[in-house]
């Protein structure tokens, strides 16, 4: 079975020849407060940003958590569809939890949303962007204009970037009540190294960062991450491999797009809905690939697929079309 419901890298992004070298650059019996600090300069380096508004943590979803639990305790507030672990972390820590829906063709009405912060008054706004699960980016005055309504309210705007190397770049929302949260995860392959960054300025930095533990990841983890980011060739030909991996996949899915909807990606998946969608997600699962379904009631009808090895593509196209061949068939 080809797996296509993780939204994770197919190949890997660390070379046998990486271990040695964390073997010698690793003094197992100190902490790791030296490698902490190297990989935070070599990621605040790679991407412009300031090293002392970064910190890390073990992987995006421990920000998320914190940050509910620093800024959130009037409650939190998110659309959907989106990333289904908001409204798990706000039970867990008993927040008050408020969703904004979507329309019918998953688009976002966002004077809705605005209108929406004002009358629940939430402490902490939430949302991806890239968007999970439809691969699309927002529009920047969209943003700007949920920033402009929790900071109305007092409030923190935390913007999810897990998938923002698959996106293009875009202006940001200013402020210290906006907090951007990023991974090592996705692009760059490291998902079972668990690194989350969040990025954030002043009062707010150092309230989302005060429950941080002192040596927030291990240092094999932190040198391994170091010394695959130093690789910068390899770096931009993993990343590069990826990119033309989801070109592939929205390429291959081109060829349904008169029976059901086919989302644009910024992201290393696709999203599909309409009433054949999940026709052609059992279709492929059945013949070897298995995508991403949904209980949820606003995504039953629908399908999302992760990027695949290129050498893969040729099979799933060739599904695809025997799909569609089928579907002519019965008409």
């Amino acid at each position: 079975m080809i797996i296509m419901n993780r939204n994770t890298s197919p190949i890997s992004a660390i070379k046998k020849e990486y271990m040695d070298e964390v073997y010698n650059r690793t003094v197992f019996q100190d902490y790791p407060d030296v490698e902490l600090g190297q990989l935070k300069d070599i990621y605040a380096k790679d991407n412009n940003l300031n090293v002392d508004e970064i910190e890390l943590a073990s992987g995006a979803d421990e920000w998320i958590q914190k940050t509910f639990i620093t800024l959130g305790q009037k409650g939190i507030m998110t659309i959907t569809p989106d990333f289904f672990m908001y409204k798990d972390y706000a039970e867990q820590l008993q927040l008050p939890f408020y969703e904004v829906e979507s329309e019918a063709d998953y688009s976002f009405d966002f004077d809705k949303i605005v209108k929406a912060i004002y009358q629940k008054k939430p402490s902490l706004f939430i949302l991806s962007n890239p968007h999970n699960p439809t691969g699309l980016m927002f529009k920047e005055d969209e943003l700007q204009a949920i920033a402009d309504a929790m900071e109305a309210m007092h409030g923190y705007f935390v913007i999810d970037e897990a998938y923002i190397e698959f996106g293009k770049e875009y202006a940001r929302p200013d402020g210290e009540h906006v907090l951007i949260i990023r991974t090592l995860s996705k692009i760059y392959g490291l998902a079972g190294l668990r690194i989350g960054i969040i990025i954030a300025k002043g009062e707010t930095y150092d309230k989302v960062t005060r429950i941080n533990h002192p040596y927030p990841l291990d240092h094999v983890g932190m040198n391994l991450a170091s010394i695959f980011l130093e690789d910068k060739a390899w770096v931009k030909e993993y990343a590069n491999y990826q990119l033309e991996s989801r070109d592939m996949l929205v390429e291959a899915f081109k060829q349904v797009n008169q029976v059901m909807s086919v989302n644009d990606s910024y992201t290393n998946f696709v999203f599909t809905y309409g009433e054949r969608a999940l026709s052609l997600g059992r279709f492929l699962e059945e013949n070897g690939f298995s995508g991403r379904f949904y209980e949820e009631d606003n995504l039953k009808e629908t399908v999302r697929y992760s990027i695949i090895k290129h050498e893969d593509y040729p099979r799933l196209n060739g599904l695809i079309e025997e799909w569609l061949k089928i579907q002519t068939i019965k008409k």
